[in-house]
Parts: structure tokens; C-alpha cells; sequence
């Protein structure tokens, strides 16, 4: 009985449970949990941020997408043909653009000839032309009302945005300003169709000149399309500063035509480049953390370098013989100074869009720009070139008082916009063509 009671208590002994785990091995269980953890929060804020920066990507993609539709739409609904010279009285409006300064190739190398990590480009490239709505009128702002019209004037342009996020780069936001054209604006308040010069531009879309009413003064008029043929009249004609260059705003004063005529400059329009005003500030950013938006023409006389660069690109050479010619180009891309209307045109050994252009009257020139011109200037009784003599009419060059920069058709434009996105530091960029050729 006894030895059977022991035998009982030494099974029973040896049928204890296991032993508990010792400190140490929950301290290392423990650091192996948080390496895990740690390994695992890692991979999830990854995958986030991956997620995150497509996400930005696609919504930019999205975006620059949006934009280049606009300008498409804007491009194919043009008013008129870019072919210099026209009459007001056709009611055809207008097409211009402005080639700034700067190049994609100014970007290219520093003044060491090294490359640079600048990521800013050809951005101060201005788009100034008159359009209509095809598909619904366009909409706008006046007198707190809101007004529509088929015709626009339309004008595509970069700023400087206000906070920078790169450092050593400048990143723009590219504004689509929208001015409706309406000749009369039928308000029994008016007096002679004019507005008061004290009228807040920034607080309305109409297209505006400034002249003269007897018993009235100095008074604001909107335009017709016939009005916004004579460059005088158009947006962005007055004595504030638009145009970039060297990183310094270039004061559009400074631009020799049309203000060196007899006609007194306080009469031409007076406009805001952008909107302003905390309820209308930023309402024409079409897109922002824009590095490069670069109009081109095309030259069907531009010869392609072996590799397929255009003129004008970095790294470009001059081809061989024989080459493969047509390319959209900058203006002016062969540099030089323009000639004088008189001379033969283009000039002789460069495309017409390689040169500088016409001195558009007398000695005045303008900066790099291709414009459909005013016949007016030509029958204004006003002695542009001051020569003596006044509206010698149209008969050839010689008799002429002015001269288009470009006296020749264009074919067609490309439109190169490039965005940087910050989060995933990435470049994207849309190319938009339109032919004029019908």
C-alpha cells in the first residue's frame, strides 16, 4: 500500500505542467515583436506613400490633361487665320504671340557650361488671341452680375508662384485669363456705352480699351472683335510689368510699338495681368508648379540634326545637307536683330522664322513676335514711320508705314507644358498641336 502511494506521487510529480519562460526570453520576444512591428509599419507607410505619390501623379496627370483640352478648344476656335495683315472692319479679331527671352536651352548648362539642376525652363512664352464658343457661350463677371458672350479674347501666360518649394528653382502657375467680348453692353446706367476709368478691371471679364468722350474724358469702352485687331486695344497693353526675363518682370512700356506713335499713350488700355482681390485672386490659374510652357511655331524650312533635335534644342547641330526639314521651332530662334521692311524678307541664308523679323516701323522694334496686324495703321492719317509722309497706303513695302514682325502666314503652333509634382518629384509634360492649314 505504502510503495503503491509513492508510485502514484512520483508519477504525478513527473506529470507537471511545462516550467515558465524566463525574463530573459521575454525581453527578446519582446524586441523581436517591436522589430517586427517596426519592420511592418515601415512596409505599410511605403506602400502609403507609393500609394500617395501615384495618386498625386494621376491627379496631375489629370490636370495638365484638363488644361491642354482648354487650349485645344481655345486654338480650334480661333476668330481668325494668323495671316498678316487685317482690316477691323472684318470683325476678325486677332492672333499673337510673344516669345520671351529665355529658352529650354538657357536651362541647359550654367554659365560654366555644366549642366544645371535648375528645373525651370522656357516659361515666359506668352499666347494672346481671340476665340468663340462653339459649344455654349462663354461666362464671366460684371457689375456683380453674371454676363456671357460667344467671342473671348483669351490670353495663356506664366507668373511666379507665391510660395517656392524647390529650392535654386522657380515653379510658376500658368493663368488662362478669360476677357468676354461684348461690344454693347445694353446697361441704361452707362452713358455713350462707357464705363468710368476708375472701373476695377480685376472685377470683371470684359475685354476694355481706354479713350476719350467728349463731355465725358477719359473713359473705359469695351471691344469688338474689330477693335482687338489694332494691337493697341488688346489685354496686357499698358505700363505694367509681364514679361520675364533674367527673373526680372520687363515693363511692357518698354516695348517701343505701338507707343512711340503720336497717339497718347495714356490712351491705351490699361489691364491686370492676373485678377486680384481675395474673392477673385487665382480664379484664372489653369494649372500650378509649372516649369516649362513653350510655344512654338512651326518653320517648314527647319532643317532636323541627325538625331532628330530641333533648332533650338540643347545639344543641337547643324545637319548635313539633304536633311529632313519642318519642325516646330522658337521664334526667332536664329537670333540677330530684325531688318527693315524694305529689305527682302526672309532675310537671305534664314528661314523666315529663324530671323529676327521686320522692324515694325521706321527703327522700332519689337520683342520677338509674331502678330496678324493692323491695316488701320496704314489709312489713320498718322505718319507712323516719321518720314513726312502719312498713309502711303499698301501698294508694296516701300510705300508702307508699318510692317507685321512676321509678314508671313503660320502654319501652325506647339505648346510644350511641363509640371513638376513635389511629392514625387517627377516631371510631366503634354505637347499640344494645331494647324491653321485648312
Amino acid at each position: 500500500m505504502a510503495t503503491a502511494t509513492r508510485q502514484t506521487m512520483m508519477s504525478a510529480g513527473s506529470q507537471r505542467g511545462p516550467r515558465g519562460f524566463t525574463l530573459t526570453e521575454l525581453l527578446v520576444a519582446a524586441a523581436l515583436s517591436l522589430v517586427v512591428m517596426a519592420a511592418l509599419a515601415g512596409l505599410f507607410g511605403l506602400f502609403g506613400r507609393a500609394i500617395k505619390q501615384s495618386d498625386a501623379t494621376m491627379n496631375l496627370g489629370g490636370l495638365m490633361r484638363s488644361a491642354a483640352w482648354q487650349l485645344r478648344q481655345d486654338l480650334a476656335s480661333a476668330t481668325c487665320q494668323p495671316i498678316p495683315w487685317l482690316a477691323p472692319d472684318t470683325s476678325a479679331g486677332y492672333f499673337e504671340l510673344i516669345e520671351g527671352p529665355a529658352r529650354d536651352s538657357t536651362y541647359a548648362v550654367n554659365a560654366q557650361n555644366q549642366p544645371t539642376d535648375n528645373l525651370t525652363a522656357d516659361t515666359d512664352d506668352l499666347l494672346l488671341f481671340t476665340t468663340q464658343s462653339l459649344t455654349g457661350a462663354f461666362v464671366g463677371r460684371f457689375d456683380g452680375q453674371t454676363i456671357e458672350s460667344p467671342y473671348a479674347e483669351i490670353a495663356w501666360f506664366c507668373r511666379p508662384a507665391a510660395i517656392q518649394p524647390i529650392a535654386g528653382s522657380t515653379l510658376y502657375d500658368l493663368h488662362r485669363r478669360q476677357l468676354l467680348i461684348i461690344s454693347y453692353l445694353g446697361r441704361s446706367s452707362l452713358v455713350n456705352n462707357a464705363l468710368p476709368l476708375s472701373t476695377d478691371r480685376a472685377a470683371c471679364d470684359l475685354s476694355l480699351r481706354s479713350g476719350t468722350i467728349a463731355g465725358q474724358g477719359q473713359v473705359l469702352l469695351p471691344n469688338s472683335l474689330g477693335d482687338l485687331t489694332k494691337r493697341e486695344y488688346r489685354f496686357m497693353r499698358g505700363g505694367y510689368a509681364f514679361l520675364m526675363e533674367s527673373g526680372l518682370f520687363r515693363s511692357v512700356a518698354a516695348q517701343t510699338f505701338p507707343y512711340a506713335f503720336p497717339v497718347d499713350t495714356t490712351q491705351h488700355a490699361v489691364a491686370e495681368a492676373v485678377l486680384t482681390g481675395t474673392k477673385r485672386a487665382s480664379e484664372d490659374v489653369i494649372l500650378t508648379n509649372v516649369i516649362g510652357f513653350d510655344v512654338r511655331v512651326f518653320d517648314p524650312q527647319a532643317a532636323l540634326s541627325a538625331d532628330g533635335r530641333v533648332p533650338g534644342d540643347p545639344g543641337y547641330a547643324v545637319p548635313q545637307a539633304g536633311s529632313a526639314v519642318g519642325a516646330y521651332v522658337d521664334l526667332g530662334w536664329g537670333g540677330g536683330v530684325p531688318g527693315a521692311r524694305t529689305d527682302p524678307f526672309p532675310p537671305a541664308g534664314k528661314t523666315a522664322f529663324q530671323s529676327a523679323g521686320v522692324m515694325v516701323s521706321g527703327t522700332n522694334r519689337l520683342p520677338t513676335t509674331y502678330d496678324t496686324w493692323s491695316r488701320h495703321y496704314e489709312f489713320n492719317e498718322v505718319d507712323e514711320d516719321g518720314d513726312g509722309k502719312a498713309d502711303e497706303g499698301l501698294d508694296d513695302a516701300i510705300d508702307t508705314e508699318t510692317s507685321p514682325p512676321y509678314p508671313v502666314p503660320l502654319r501652325g503652333v506647339e505648346v510644350r507644358i511641363r509640371c513638376y509634382e513635389p511629392s514625387s518629384r517627377q516631371v510631366r509634360q503634354v505637347t499640344i498641336r494645331h494647324s491653321f492649314v485648312k
